[in-house]
């Protein structure tokens, strides 16, 4: 397996088009969500086991992670979900073909917040028709809503009608939830 982690100031036109992965399908995700959500620890653990990193940290600007699961090479686009880094995602839109959005289950009070990070990311021109990947992450902590009461709270459903998208439960740190989801982002890029 042949696998770059690259960080910062790389344009992934270059990237995808260096060969690295020939024989596989190629998709760049990008994922987002507010920060302390879970985003990289989410990315880590689809990772093959060798390339994990068992120290994470919060992601300053972003990250550049590739690596192979199955037929398929992932380049994924990690962005630090801080409030002066969030407005650097619509930079990373074109040429995306799949959006994972990492929301904390359990932080109730920025609910509002993440409802209208979705919502500029879904009026993006960049991102239409795009699938979108939610994962209700630290669902195994007390009190985390489930999939089904985040979709009601943030008002998925009448929000998001132009595209595909699915929410699953997700533990980061035990990879709970993780090849689910991605698996059904994968499905939804992928030709058969």
């Amino acid at each position: 397996v042949t696998v770059s982690v690259l960080y910062c100031c790389v344009g992934h036109k270059n990237r995808a088009n260096m060969g690295i992965f020939s024989s596989k399908e190629k998709l760049h995700i990008i994922t987002c969500g507010l920060d302390n959500g879970g985003k990289s620890t989410i990315i880590n653990a689809l990772k093959p086991t060798q390339l994990r990193n068992d120290n994470i940290s919060a992601t300053v600007g972003y990250t550049v992670e590739e690596f192979e699961k199955g037929k398929v090479s992932f380049t994924v686009f990690d962005m630090g979900g801080a409030k002066q880094f969030r407005q650097s995602w619509q930079g990373y839109y074109k040429n995306v073909q799949g959006v994972i959005f990492v929301i904390d289950s359990t932080d109730k009070l920025r609910l509002v917040l993440v409802r209208e990070e979705i919502r500029m990311l879904i009026e993006h021109d960049d991102l239409r028709g795009v699938p979108i990947l939610f994962f209700a992450n630290k669902a195994d902590l007390p009190g985390a809503k489930t999939p089904q009461e985040l979709t009601d709270e943030l008002g998925l459903s009448e929000m998001i009608v132009d595209r595909p998208y699915n929410i699953f439960a997700s533990d980061a740190r035990r990879g709970h939830g993780l090849e689910e989801g991605i698996n059904w982002l994968t499905n939804r890029l992928v030709k058969s």
